[in-house]
């Protein structure tokens, strides 16, 4: 059921969408999964909340924020042009889209600070989380309809929770404040502009590229847990369904969904 409340003044604006903004909501996502069960057409339509009451990521993960800090919203799209088993690419175009926005916010703050995406579509700013998503689309047949992509962008605020594991905002990172609206804007239009390169064969490939170039620990020995073991792998890439490809030392493969792997971080 939708919930009953009212949104507030938007002060982003962008070309083509709806925003709606509200002052709390228990999801994003969950808002407009029910204005789709309402029967309503929630294309290139962005939901913000200035605090959401059980916000989630992929998972049974929580995600932390403090009221009025970071961006926390849902974004609609038409993605009716990609094959169900091409699910995958959302994740890539979104998170180089938001990747994008990140690095130039990060210029000329430190030639240290490396931007990657940890599969499948966290973003980290050295080892450390400053974004994450949760993407949830509706398919009919064989080809996708509408993609419903939840962002939380850690921005403004400065402390976390213990038991959140390492968290990261742009204010930590750069010592700045920032406008949650204009980089709202800005992230609305990369990540239209991302979605919609996906269109062409080409626009795969090249997201494909600038997505593995990017892509955490790729070809590095690194610490996982697989099967409630703990063992030294390498990252190889992935498959066409977006599923995590690794080998061990001694050459054998591993191929992993989301719930069959946990980084050690």
């Amino acid at each position: 059921m939708v919930e009953n409340i009212h949104s507030i003044k938007c002060n982003t604006d962008v070309d083509g969408f709806e925003i709606l903004v509200f002052d709390e909501l228990q999801s994003t996502n969950a808002f407009l999964h029910d204005r789709i069960s309402a029967g309503a057409d929630i294309n290139d339509t962005v939901v913000v909340a200035r605090y959401q009451t059980a916000g989630k990521g992929m998972g049974d993960n929580r995600w932390e924020s403090r009221a009025g800090e970071n961006l926390l919203f849902s974004i609609a799209l038409n993605v009716s042009f990609l094959k169900a088993e091409e699910q995958f690419r959302i994740s890539q175009a979104v998170a180089i889209a938001i990747l994008n926005v990140i690095s130039n916010k990060l210029l000329n703050t430190s030639n240290s600070l490396i931007v990657s995406i940890k599969w499948p579509n966290d973003i980290y700013v050295g080892q450390k989380k400053l974004a994450g998503m949760l993407i949830q689309n509706t398919i009919s047949g064989m080809m996708m309809q509408t993609s419903i992509i939840g962002i939380g962008l850690n921005v403004n605020q400065m402390e976390f929770s213990d038991d959140v594991p390492n968290p990261v905002s742009l204010k930590m990172l750069t010592g700045n404040d920032f406008s949650l609206d204009l980089l709202l804007k800005e992230l609305i239009v990369n990540i239209k502009d991302a979605v919609e390169k996906l269109q062409t064969e080409q626009g795969k490939e090249d997201i494909d590229v600038i997505y593995r170039r990017h892509l955490f620990r790729c070809g590095e020995w690194a610490d996982y847990e697989i099967g409630g073991e703990f063992k030294t792998l390498k990252i190889n890439g992935y498959d066409k369904y977006g599923r995590l490809c690794l080998c061990d030392k001694n050459g054998r493969d591993f191929v992993c969904d989301i719930k069959e792997i946990r980084f050690i971080v």
